[in-house]
């Protein structure tokens, strides 16, 4: 089976839906690779910081107005809602860098990067890593809620059939 290229931006949908709803984040698999780079189109870039604070926003119960990312913020190479899910999506998986785009002065020395998923964590492990974790300097009060299906969707998404 061929593994999957992924871009967070594309997958924003589907991590707002999971982080609403504090499900596991599932349709990743063992070897998929993502992409966490700065979104050079200025729209889709105020977008996904616009749709990143509503979340935030909505979880914290924060008033109108309040941002926790500024509007510009897709420009930042730390406080960066990008490195956000990055560290979001960190609590379900391992990754390995895989291309770290040293050659581009922009990137260098930060954490964005291409990065591949060596192994996907179980619920419990998933959970100790959320509150354990700031994610983007965001602490968090929340716990992903198990369904029956967890373990055999993580058993499919693994190739390490013996865990």
């Amino acid at each position: 089976m061929g593994k999957m290229y992924n871009d967070v931006v594309e997958l924003l949908p589907e991590l707002i839906h999971c982080f609403n709803n504090h499900l596991m984040f599932d349709s990743l698999e063992e070897e998929d690779v993502i992409s966490f780079l700065p979104i050079e189109d200025e729209e889709i870039a105020k977008e996904f910081v616009a749709n990143t604070n509503k979340v935030l926003a909505d979880h914290f119960e924060v008033e109108d107005g309040e941002l926790c990312y500024p509007e510009d913020s897709y420009l930042d190479k730390v406080d960066n809602p990008i490195l956000f899910w990055k560290d979001y999506l960190g609590c379900f998986f391992n990754f390995e860098l895989v291309e770290d785009f040293i050659d581009q002065e922009n990137i260098k020395g930060t954490s964005f990067g291409t990065f591949r998923i060596t192994q996907i964590a179980y619920i419990n492990e998933v959970n100790k890593r959320i509150k354990k974790r700031r994610l983007n300097g965001i602490n968090l009060e929340y716990r992903v809620t198990p369904t029956p299906l967890d373990s055999n969707k993580h058993w499919n998404r693994t190739y390490d059939k013996e865990c």
